[in-house]
């Protein structure tokens, strides 16, 4: 966990039923994908790309009292693994979300929101998830089914796994400006996830047949103010 940063933190999030799915992808595809300056990050000469689904609950400013939370809501993201300096992070090249204001609020922070009509539900020991938006003039639309299994792990430092969960930040582009979008939680605790997708049509992201998948139950984070580092290059 990244311990310090250059601000303090201002606002909080708790994410709940979190799953992550994992694809590799080559780096030379990847490249044509992340904008510069930033550099695609890859595990043993493998990039990757994730699907990250979840409920983020408690959003609120610090100081707030919890009563005062924004309403629970469901995100889908579409991310990938970068480097910029020192630091690694994520890139995301969609976020997706059933909430009109946090929409709305990504689009000023110049992350790549977009509203969806999303449904998540559990039926025994299953947990349904399905998103649904409109881009262009297609209907995009997302569905998978999952089980978590019972043994939690702690990834270790050089295991895949750690690669792609333990990320502290996100590196985005303002204009011409970069920035840093810096978040602390505690390491991760994971368990292994059995996953079916039920559905992918009109997505830009595809999933080969026994994709990658790793589930955590609950984690809270804190959020920090954005950072510059500098202009990009023309």
């Amino acid at each position: 966990m990244i311990a310090k940063r250059r601000w303090p933190w201002v606002a909080q999030q708790s994410w709940q039923d979190i799953l992550f799915i994992h694809t590799p992808v080559t780096y030379e595809k990847l490249r044509k994908l992340v904008p510069r300056p930033f550099e695609p990050d890859t595990y043993d000469g493998k990039g990757w790309i994730s699907l990250v689904l979840f409920e983020a609950a408690d959003s609120r400013l610090r100081y707030m009292p919890k009563f005062l939370s924004y309403p629970s809501f469901n995100q889908m993201n579409v991310r990938s693994y970068v480097k910029f300096g020192d630091e690694p992070g994520v890139y995301f090249f969609s976020i997706n979300t059933n909430r009109l204001l946090v929409t709305l609020g990504g689009d000023l922070a110049s992350l790549p929101f977009s509203k969806a009509n999303i449904v998540s539900y559990q039926e025994k020991d299953m947990i349904y998830f399905s998103a649904n938006r409109l881009a262009g003039r297609k209907a995009n639309s997302f569905k998978v089914a999952y089980r978590p299994r019972l043994q939690q792990f702690t990834p270790e430092s050089n295991s895949l796994s750690y690669f792609l969960t333990e990320r502290y930040c996100i590196w985005t582009i303002r204009g011409q400006t970069i920035l840093k979008a810096p978040i602390i939680h505690s390491h991760w605790n994971l368990q292994k996830a059995d996953i079916k997708i039920i559905e992918n049509k009109n997505t830009p992201f595809h999933f080969s047949e026994n994709p990658l998948a790793h589930y955590a139950r609950f984690k809270h984070t804190h959020i920090h103010p954005f950072e510059t580092f500098g202009k990009v290059s023309k």
